[in-house]
Protein backbone atom coordinates (compact mmCIF):
# COMPACT_ATOMS: atom_id res chain seq x y z
CA UNK A 1 0.00 0.00 0.00
CA UNK A 2 1.50 3.31 -1.11
CA UNK A 3 1.10 6.35 1.10
CA UNK A 4 -0.17 9.49 -0.59
CA UNK A 5 2.37 12.31 0.06
CA UNK A 6 -0.40 14.95 0.15
CA UNK A 7 -2.38 13.02 2.73
CA UNK A 8 0.68 12.21 4.82
CA UNK A 9 2.07 15.75 4.69
CA UNK A 10 -1.23 17.43 5.50
CA UNK A 11 -1.98 14.93 8.28
CA UNK A 12 1.44 15.40 9.87
CA UNK A 13 1.10 19.18 9.53
CA UNK A 14 -2.33 19.16 11.19
CA UNK A 15 -1.11 17.02 14.10
CA UNK A 16 2.08 19.05 14.54
CA UNK A 17 0.14 22.32 14.58
CA UNK A 18 -2.47 20.90 16.98
CA UNK A 19 0.32 19.76 19.30
CA UNK A 20 2.06 23.14 19.12
CA UNK A 21 -1.25 24.91 19.77
CA UNK A 22 -1.90 22.66 22.76
CA UNK A 23 1.57 23.24 24.21
CA UNK A 24 1.64 27.03 23.74
CA UNK A 25 -0.88 27.90 26.51
CA UNK A 26 0.74 25.38 28.86
CA UNK A 27 4.10 27.13 28.54
CA UNK A 28 2.60 30.46 29.63
CA UNK A 29 0.18 29.31 32.33
CA UNK A 30 1.17 29.44 36.00
CA UNK A 31 -0.64 26.11 36.55
CA UNK A 32 -0.30 24.17 33.29
CA UNK A 33 -1.75 21.00 34.85
CA UNK A 34 -5.21 22.54 34.48
CA UNK A 35 -4.75 22.71 30.71
CA UNK A 36 -3.38 19.23 30.08
CA UNK A 37 -6.69 17.43 29.60
CA UNK A 38 -8.27 19.63 26.91
CA UNK A 39 -4.95 20.00 25.08
CA UNK A 40 -4.07 16.31 25.16
CA UNK A 41 -7.57 15.11 24.29
CA UNK A 42 -7.87 17.70 21.53
CA UNK A 43 -4.55 16.68 19.98
CA UNK A 44 -5.45 13.00 20.28
CA UNK A 45 -8.78 13.61 18.53
CA UNK A 46 -7.08 15.50 15.71
CA UNK A 47 -4.64 12.60 15.35
CA UNK A 48 -7.46 10.02 15.26
CA UNK A 49 -9.30 12.09 12.67
CA UNK A 50 -6.48 12.64 10.21
CA UNK A 51 -5.41 9.00 10.57
CA UNK A 52 -8.85 8.10 9.26
CA UNK A 53 -9.88 6.22 12.39
CA UNK A 54 -12.56 8.74 13.40
CA UNK A 55 -12.83 11.56 10.81
CA UNK A 56 -15.66 13.33 12.63
CA UNK A 57 -13.36 13.93 15.59
CA UNK A 58 -11.42 16.66 13.74
CA UNK A 59 -13.82 19.45 14.67
CA UNK A 60 -14.06 18.26 18.27
CA UNK A 61 -10.29 18.04 18.60
CA UNK A 62 -9.72 21.51 17.19
CA UNK A 63 -12.50 22.83 19.41
CA UNK A 64 -10.84 21.41 22.51
CA UNK A 65 -7.50 22.95 21.54
CA UNK A 66 -9.30 26.31 21.21
CA UNK A 67 -11.03 25.82 24.57
CA UNK A 68 -7.66 25.12 26.16
CA UNK A 69 -6.35 28.45 24.84
CA UNK A 70 -9.40 30.29 26.18
CA UNK A 71 -8.99 28.60 29.56
CA UNK A 72 -5.37 29.72 29.67
CA UNK A 73 -6.47 33.32 29.17
CA UNK A 74 -9.11 33.05 31.89
CA UNK A 75 -6.75 31.38 34.37
CA UNK A 76 -4.12 34.06 33.91
CA UNK A 77 -6.68 36.90 33.80
CA UNK A 78 -4.60 38.22 30.96
CA UNK A 79 -4.90 41.55 29.25
CA UNK A 80 -5.43 41.38 25.48
CA UNK A 81 -3.02 38.76 24.18
CA UNK A 82 -1.01 40.05 21.23
CA UNK A 83 -0.23 36.48 20.19
CA UNK A 84 -3.93 35.65 19.78
CA UNK A 85 -3.97 36.43 16.03
CA UNK A 86 -1.00 34.09 15.53
CA UNK A 87 -2.81 31.39 17.50
CA UNK A 88 -5.83 31.92 15.25
CA UNK A 89 -3.66 31.71 12.14
CA UNK A 90 -2.10 28.43 13.26
CA UNK A 91 -5.51 27.09 14.33
CA UNK A 92 -7.01 27.86 10.91
CA UNK A 93 -4.05 26.23 9.16
CA UNK A 94 -4.34 23.14 11.39
CA UNK A 95 -8.03 22.88 10.52
CA UNK A 96 -7.41 23.31 6.79
CA UNK A 97 -4.58 20.77 6.79
CA UNK A 98 -6.83 18.35 8.66
CA UNK A 99 -9.60 18.73 6.09
CA UNK A 100 -7.14 18.36 3.22
CA UNK A 101 -5.88 15.11 4.81
CA UNK A 102 -9.45 13.81 5.13
CA UNK A 103 -10.29 14.77 1.56
CA UNK A 104 -7.07 13.22 0.23
CA UNK A 105 -8.11 10.00 1.93
CA UNK A 106 -11.06 9.70 -0.44
CA UNK A 107 -9.06 10.81 -3.46
CA UNK A 108 -9.96 14.51 -3.64
CA UNK A 109 -7.28 17.10 -4.29
CA UNK A 110 -7.25 20.71 -3.10
CA UNK A 111 -7.51 23.21 -5.91
CA UNK A 112 -5.12 26.13 -6.18
CA UNK A 113 -7.82 28.75 -5.63
CA UNK A 114 -8.75 27.13 -2.31
CA UNK A 115 -5.17 27.16 -1.12
CA UNK A 116 -4.76 30.81 -2.13
CA UNK A 117 -8.07 31.74 -0.49
CA UNK A 118 -7.05 29.98 2.73
CA UNK A 119 -3.73 31.81 2.78
CA UNK A 120 -5.44 35.14 2.08
CA UNK A 121 -8.05 34.60 4.81
CA UNK A 122 -5.35 33.54 7.28
CA UNK A 123 -3.19 36.60 6.62
CA UNK A 124 -6.15 39.00 6.53
CA UNK A 125 -7.54 37.56 9.76
CA UNK A 126 -4.19 37.92 11.49
CA UNK A 127 -3.80 41.52 10.36
CA UNK A 128 -7.37 42.37 11.39
CA UNK A 129 -6.84 40.65 14.73
CA UNK A 130 -3.76 42.70 15.46
CA UNK A 131 -5.59 45.85 14.38
CA UNK A 132 -8.47 45.11 16.75
CA UNK A 133 -6.09 44.31 19.59
CA UNK A 134 -4.19 47.55 19.05
CA UNK A 135 -7.44 49.53 19.02
CA UNK A 136 -8.51 47.75 22.22
CA UNK A 137 -5.24 48.79 23.87
CA UNK A 138 -5.72 52.47 22.99
CA UNK A 139 -7.17 54.59 25.79
CA UNK A 140 -10.21 55.70 23.77
CA UNK A 141 -13.55 56.49 25.30
CA UNK A 142 -16.60 55.07 23.58
CA UNK A 143 -19.57 57.19 22.75
CA UNK A 144 -22.51 57.28 20.39
CA UNK A 145 -20.40 57.55 17.21
CA UNK A 146 -18.20 54.61 18.06
CA UNK A 147 -21.25 52.60 19.09
CA UNK A 148 -22.98 53.45 15.80
CA UNK A 149 -19.87 52.40 13.89
CA UNK A 150 -19.86 49.08 15.73
CA UNK A 151 -23.54 48.49 14.99
CA UNK A 152 -22.97 49.30 11.30
CA UNK A 153 -20.02 46.89 11.18
CA UNK A 154 -22.13 44.14 12.75
CA UNK A 155 -24.93 44.71 10.23
CA UNK A 156 -22.51 44.65 7.29
CA UNK A 157 -20.90 41.47 8.63
CA UNK A 158 -24.30 39.79 9.02
CA UNK A 159 -25.21 40.85 5.48
CA UNK A 160 -22.01 39.42 4.02
CA UNK A 161 -22.56 36.14 5.87
CA UNK A 162 -26.13 35.98 4.55
CA UNK A 163 -24.95 36.56 0.98
CA UNK A 164 -22.27 33.88 1.35
CA UNK A 165 -24.78 31.41 2.83
CA UNK A 166 -27.22 31.96 -0.05
CA UNK A 167 -24.42 31.63 -2.60
CA UNK A 168 -23.27 28.34 -1.09
CA UNK A 169 -26.82 26.95 -1.19
CA UNK A 170 -27.15 27.90 -4.84
CA UNK A 171 -23.89 26.18 -5.72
Amino acid sequence: MRLDPLRLGSALGAVALALALALWPMLRAPEPRQLVVPGAVGTALVTLAVAGLWPRALAWGLGLVGVEYLLSLVLVAAPPDLTAPLFGLAWLLAAELGWVALEARVGERPWAARLLATAAVAVAGTVCGWGLLLVALLPLAGGPWLTALGVAAAIVTAGVLLILARASRAA
